[in-house]
């Protein structure tokens, strides 16, 4: 990762003040140090971002993002198409046990 994308002391502090946080001079030195591993994580996922990774027991290999933009996204469908029962706009679902539903009236 480049230090430009590095967080200093005073970036770390500037932070701290618009969340309305305080810290001493140690921590602020921690914080700071955990915004950089935070930074180094995001980057290090962007690395990936792009990489076919074997993940399934069975050997198949998963696509990632490149690969899935070209079929369309499940989550667009009708939502009641996918609800196991779906009434007036509303997920319907069992009652728990021993509660009883109620007649309706």
């Amino acid at each position: 990762m480049s230090e430009s994308t590095h967080v200093g002391r005073d970036e770390a502090r500037r932070i701290a003040t618009l969340a309305r946080l305080r810290f001493d001079a140690d921590e602020l030195g921690r914080v700071t140090e955990d915004l950089n591993h935070i930074l180094d994580h995001v980057e290090e996922l962007r690395s990936l971002e792009h990489r076919t990774v074997d993940t399934r027991l069975d050997g198949e290999r998963m696509s990632t993002r490149g690969e899935e933009a070209e079929r369309p996204d499940d989550l667009r469908r009708d939502i009641a198409s996918f609800a196991p029962d779906w009434r007036d706009g509303f997920f319907v679902v069992p009652p728990f046990p021993g509660v009883h539903q109620e007649d309706d009236r």
